[in-house]
C-alpha cells in the first residue's frame, strides 16, 4: 500500500483553530496546485505498482481547492490506474464549504471523509473558529449530516485539547448518540518542541501561546475514561481508531498507528508545488525530499529512508528503558521533548503510561478474543468493536 497526503492548497484554510501547527495565513491567496504537478503525482504513485494506492486529501482546507479540482483528480486516477490496481480518496475537512454539491460529489466518488469535531458546540468552538472569531460547530454538525444523508462514508475527527480533556464520556456520547458516528480518531494537542534528537522542527508551528495545549497526565485520563465508554458499549460496534489498532496489534497484527509504529514510514506528504516531505510534521526545508514534478518516485523515497529508521535509532533513553516500548516505541519523534535537566524525554509518556497502566489488561484480553475468532473464521479482520 502507499498513500499520499496531498496539500492542494497547501496550509490555506477558512478556519483560524487555536491549536492548528501550521501559521495560518502563510500560503498564498488562491493557489491552488497546478495541473502538471497534479499529473506527475497521480502518474509517479499510480506507475509505482503499489495496490491500493490512497490519495489523502488535506490542508489547510482541502475544499478550498474547489470541486472541480478534485472532479480532475479524480479522472487523471480513471486514466493511469493499471488493470487490477485499487485506488482510494480520503479528505480530511472542517465541513465549513461542503454544502449539497460537495456531499454528493464525495459520496458518488466514494471518498473516505474525516470531519473535524471536537464535540459539543461549546467545546468545539472554544478551539475551532473562523478568522474573525465566528464559530463554526453548526457548520461541521451540518456538514456531517449531508455527507451521511448521501452515505458518504464518514469519521469523525476530534482533538484532545485544554477545552475538552476532562469530558472524554460527553465527547464521546455526543459522537456517537447525537451524531451517529461509528468510527471515531481523537488527536492531542501537544505543542511541537522546537528542536529534537536530530528531528528538528520549524519554530514556532502556530501552536496558541495562550492556551488549547493539553495539561501533563491529561490525555492519558481522557483516553482511560474514554476506553471505559468503549468498552461499556458492548451492544454496538464502535470503531476508536487508537484501540483497535491497540488490539489488533496484541493480536498479532503491524501496529497501523504511526505514532506507535516503530519506523516513520506511513506516507509522503505532497505540498501544493510539488515538494515531497517525509510527514505532515516535518514540512520543513531541512526535510525536503524533491519535487514530485521532476523526480522519479523512486527516488524521492530512497530519500525517505533515513528519515523512516532514525526513529529507532534516535529515541531517547527514557524511551528505551521502558516497560511500555514494546507497545509506544518511542511515540511520535514530534513529542520529543527536553526537561528542565536537559534530558530528553517524550511529552505523552506519562499519559501513555498511566493509559497502559490501566487498560493494558483489558486490551490483552480483547486482543485473546480476538485471535480466538481468527482461529475460527481466519477472514475476520479489525475487531468489530469491544469484546
Amino acid at each position: 500500500m502507499a498513500t499520499a497526503l496531498v496539500k492542494p492548497v497547501g496550509d490555506r484554510c477558512n478556519l483560524r483553530c487555536r491549536y492548528c501547527f501550521y501559521r495560518p495565513g502563510t500560503g498564498a491567496s488562491g493557489a491552488v496546485m497546478d495541473r502538471h504537478v497534479l499529473r506527475a503525482m497521480t502518474r509517479q504513485f499510480l506507475a509505482a505498482g503499489d495496490s491500493p494506492v490512497v490519495f489523502a486529501w488535506q490542508g489547510g482546507e482541502p475544499t478550498l481547492a474547489g470541486i472541480d479540482f478534485y472532479r480532475a483528480a479524480v479522472g487523471l486516477q480513471q486514466q493511469l490506474t493499471r488493470p487490477g490496481q485499487a485506488v482510494a480518496n480520503a479528505f480530511q475537512t472542517n465541513g465549513v464549504l461542503i454544502d449539497d454539491a460537495w456531499a454528493e460529489f464525495l459520496a458518488s466518488n466514494r471518498f473516505l471523509v474525516g470531519l473535524s469535531i471536537d464535540g459539543p458546540a461549546d467545546l468545539h468552538d472554544a478551539a475551532r473558529r473562523s478568522a474573525g472569531g465566528a464559530p463554526s460547530h453548526d457548520a461541521a454538525v451540518r456538514a456531517w449530516h449531508l455527507l451521511r444523508k448521501r452515505q458518504c462514508e464518514v469519521n469523525a475527527l476530534c482533538v484532545v485539547h485544554d477545552a475538552n480533556c476532562t469530558r472524554a464520556g460527553e465527547v464521546y456520547r455526543y459522537l456517537t448518540d447525537e451524531l451517529g458516528a461509528g468510527y471515531l480518531q481523537f488527536i492531542p494537542c501537544i505543542p511541537p518542541p522546537a528542536g529534537s534528537a536530530g528531528f528538528s522542527l520549524p519554530s514556532p508551528l502556530g501552536v496558541d501561546e495562550q492556551g488549547d495545549r493539553l495539561p501533563v497526565g491529561a490525555y492519558g485520563r481522557f483516553l482511560t475514561d474514554l476506553f471505559e465508554c468503549w468498552v461499556a458499549e458492548r451492544s454496538r460496534s464502535i470503531s476508536v481508531k487508537l484501540f483497535d489498532d491497540l488490539v489488533l496489534f496484541l493480536a498479532g497484527k503491524p501496529m497501523r498507528d504511526c505514532m506507535f509504529r516503530a519506523t516513520c514510514d506511513s506516507h509522503l506528504v505532497v505540498e501544493r508545488d510539488g515538494s515531497v516531505y517525509p510527514c505532515d510534521f516535518f514540512v520543513s526545508e531541512q526535510h525536503r525530499l524533491g519535487s514530485i514534478a521532476d523526480q522519479p518516485l523512486t527516488e524521492i523515497r530512497e530519500g525517505a529512508a533515513e528519515f523512516r529508521d532514525r526513529k529507532q535509532r534516535e529515541r531517547p533513553q527514557a524511551c528505551r528503558d521502558c516497560r511500555y516500548l514494546d507497545i509506544c516505541q518511542g511515540s511520535c519523534p514530534r513529542f520529543w521533548q527536553a526537561d528542565s535537566a536537559g534530558v530528553w524525554r517524550q511529552a505523552l509518556c506519562e499519559d501513555i503510561r498511566f493509559f497502559l497502566d490501566h487498560c493494558r489488561g483489558k486490551l490483552e484480553e480483547m486482543a485473546r478474543a480476538v485471535q480466538a475468532r481468527w482461529r475460527q473464521d481466519p477472514g475476520t479482520g479489525r475487531p468489530p468493536g469491544p469484546t
